[in-house]
């Protein structure tokens, strides 16, 4: 919440309020004893001395919250923060407001209690009061802010998915990979019926992870790996030879977490953009590195311009944005694409 002077200045009211109340109560305290003029000079100006301290103070703590939230912010350190909103601010309003209660006791703005002391302990649960406000209210508007961007999140994230999702489904289905995989199933039934059903086996596990994960956001890495494998197994009968694939992962890691369906983008990408020929292999490498999954392939583009609309990529990104405020990393070596996803832990 940044610093805005019109608050301050209509928080200065409230402060007016206050002191009319409490001017009331004194005079009903004291029967009244004061003639007209008294009672309208004390309204007046515990109103005007109310409203200048108020908004005093309420400058210094709002000065204060602001610069506690840079320090402490509410994500890294709840605890700290806590205890700096009920310890330092109270402090902060008190010590000022002590010494501008000494100054209008001494000037003559509190006509009801002659006391020092009476005033100043008045002045300053004044001060506690105007700090228990603005703390509430910078506060509140803080999580009300995170619930509202929350909000916002969780539906760009469920139309982010829903986009990767169809996308996957649209790979899967189109005409062209359909049109390819029946052929090679046809050809293997008659040429090699082991490795037919070992195909239909594979094709048939690509549409039952679509179907049964298809609403969530996050898989573990090893379900992702178990569904690159079945989508590797089918372009290698379909490549044969000219396909290569590696996959090196620690088995501590496969209990994290990546975004649904984000490695299969990357090896289709890699198949779809590159040459796979007995010329030209194409090699997929996928490995850990470090909290990193890495998925590199060797670069030989096609002769044929393929043009992508990058969807698939901007789409990983927005994503693991929203996820888990991480960026994947995407490069080329000169011999090599590599795409790097950061590994989210699980909490």
């Amino acid at each position: 919440m940044k610093f805005r002077w019109r608050l301050i200045l209509y928080f200065g009211f409230a402060g007016v309020v206050a002191s009319v109340v409490l001017t009331l109560l004194r005079m009903i305290e004291s029967d009244f004893a004061f003639d007209f003029f008294t009672i309208c000079g004390n309204f007046l100006l515990n109103a005007l001395s109310a409203y200048v301290l108020t908004v005093l103070v309420s400058v210094v703590v709002m000065h204060t919250l602001i610069k506690i939230n840079r320090v402490f912010p509410w994500r890294k350190n709840a605890v700290a923060r806590f205890c700096a909103d009920v310890i330092i601010t109270p402090l902060v309003a008190m010590l000022t407001m002590l010494p501008l209660a000494y100054l209008t006791y001494y000037i003559g703005l509190d006509y009801v209690y002659p006391d020092l002391k009476k005033h100043i302990t008045n002045e300053l649960m004044t001060a506690l009061v105007v700090d228990l406000i603005l703390v509430g209210i910078y506060e509140g508007y803080f999580f009300f802010t995170l619930w509202r961007k929350s909000l916002i999140r969780n539906e760009q994230l469920e139309k982010e998915n829903m986009t990767a999702r169809y996308e996957a489904l649209k790979n899967q289905i189109n005409p062209h990979f359909l049109f390819n995989s029946l052929n090679t199933a046809s050809a293997l039934i008659h040429e090699d019926p082991n490795r037919a059903e070992e195909f239909i086996d594979e094709f048939s596990k690509i549409y039952r992870f679509l179907l049964e994960h298809q609403g969530k956001n996050l898989h573990l890495l090893k379900d992702e790996l178990t569904f690159v494998r079945s989508f590797l197994s089918l372009q290698e009968i379909r490549f044969g030879k000219n396909l290569r694939s590696t996959i090196e992962v620690e088995e501590y890691k496969l209990k994290h977490l990546i975004p649904t369906l984000s490695l299969q983008l990357l090896v289709e990408n890699a198949i779809k953009h590159n040459q796979v020929t007995a010329e030209k292999p194409l090699s997929i490498i996928i490995k850990d590195e470090d909290d990193m999954i890495v998925v590199k392939n060797t670069l030989q583009p096609r002769s044929e311009s393929l043009k992508s609309t990058g969807i698939g990529l901007n789409n990983l990104n927005a994503r693991y944005e929203m996820l888990a405020s991480l960026k994947p990393v995407f490069l080329e070596t000169g011999k090599e694409y590599v795409a790097k996803l950061p590994l989210i832990k699980e909490e």
